[in-house]
């Protein structure tokens, strides 16, 4: 038997009323002032899946409807409960402190996608072979660092556009071809589906995608 962690919490954590991963039991672990949600998983597990993470992310929603939690990485394992124990006591300041962030609010989720090709990429003129691979690369260079500043301006924009409700806000810079931007945005929870209203527009380059709330992934480093 061993326990996959799901979440942790304060003392005052809610009755389990979920099940856990794959059916198992889904038990909460008090040590002092810390508690945590786990599964208490009895039977040999294979690797784990998208529906897996899909079913750790359902446990932690329900989990975080009831009460402010931390997120665990999926998948975190312990061997028992006196080792979780043993963690919530040796952390239980980072927890605290973690905990005390994340209070009432919850985390949007922020992707900008380009929607239109980097700019005319095609071979340029050139006399020589070399030349021709010079201004190609200088084409290249030059064509993302316009996406980079049209990144940030993005990301200026969103900050904007959240305004006051902006608790912590983490930026990806272009983290791939087809992204101009991926963000994560702490919120308090009664101002979520305000925030999102806001931030559901249409730009002239990108394509906005916006999810959430979801519990404090991105900002429970702790866990």
């Amino acid at each position: 038997m061993r326990l996959l962690l799901h979440a942790v919490t304060t003392s005052e954590a809610a009755p389990v009323s979920e099940t856990g991963l794959r059916g198992q039991s889904l038990i909460v672990v008090r040590h002092a002032e810390m508690a945590a949600y786990a599964s208490r998983i009895d039977t040999p597990v294979e690797n784990f899946g998208r529906a897996d993470l899909l079913a750790h992310h359902a446990i932690v929603s329900g989990l975080s409807a009831q009460v402010d939690v931390l997120p665990a990485r999926f998948p975190t394992w312990l061997a028992d409960e006196q080792a979780l124990r043993g963690q919530l006591d040796r952390r239980q300041a980072d927890f605290g402190v973690a905990l005390e962030r994340v209070r009432g609010r919850v985390e949007i989720a922020v992707t900008a996608l380009w929607t239109d090709e980097i700019e005319d990429l095609r071979p340029p003129e050139a006399p020589t072979p070399g030349r021709k691979y010079l201004l190609g690369r200088q084409q290249v260079f030059t064509g993302t660092d316009k996406r980079r500043v049209r990144s940030r301006q993005l990301a200026d924009e969103l900050e904007r556009l959240v305004g006051d409700d902006l608790v912590e806000v983490r930026h990806q810079v272009c983290p791939s071809a087809t992204v101009a931007l991926s963000s994560a945005v702490l919120v308090p929870r009664a101002s979520a589906e305000n925030v999102k209203t806001r931030l559901a527009r249409a730009a002239r380059d990108v394509r906005i995608l916006i999810n959430g709330p979801w519990p404090p992934y991105t900002f429970a480093d702790v866990v």
